[in-house]
Formats: C-alpha cells, structure tokens, sequence
C-alpha cells in the first residue's frame, strides 16, 4: 500500500516524445502519452516503423534511448501530457 502511494506521488520518468526502448523485445518506440495506474505510471508507444502501433508499458520495463529535443546546446523541451 505505502509503495502504490509513493509511486503514485513521482513524477513520471519519460516525456511525450523520447525515444525509448522496450526492455523485454527491444523494440524502440516514442512516448506519446503518460497516465497513472495503480503502480505507478503507464504510458504509451508508438513503435517505430509502425504509424499504427501503439503498446502501453509500465514505467520499469523501458529504458530511455534519447530525450525528446535533446541537441547538441543542451537545451531541452519537454512536458507531460
């Protein structure tokens, strides 16, 4: 119960728009949206090389390829939607 609560008071770790990857298929994919669950944070996946498909996956089964707007100034853009 204490673990959903602190889960649930995080901010989400990946942003609208980085690139991560899948850790389980290694598969890459951009985040698009970002929503809470019981467990901590959920988002979803547009897969590259697929316009059409999305996958919803938990915060601790991907890892971040590249920030969203990442360049070579170091600034950086980034929201939560």
């Amino acid at each position: 119960m204490l673990l959903d609560l602190l889960a649930m008071n995080t901010s989400p770790k990946f942003a609208h728009g980085d690139i991560v990857k899948v850790i389980a298929t290694g598969e890459t994919g951009t985040v698009k949206t970002v929503h809470e669950s019981g467990h901590g944070h959920v988002y979803t996946l547009q897969l590259t090389g697929d316009a059409t498909t999305d996958l919803d996956a938990p915060e601790d089964e991907i890892e971040l390829v590249r920030r969203a707007n990442e360049d070579e100034t170091g600034f950086a853009i980034r929201y939560i939607s």
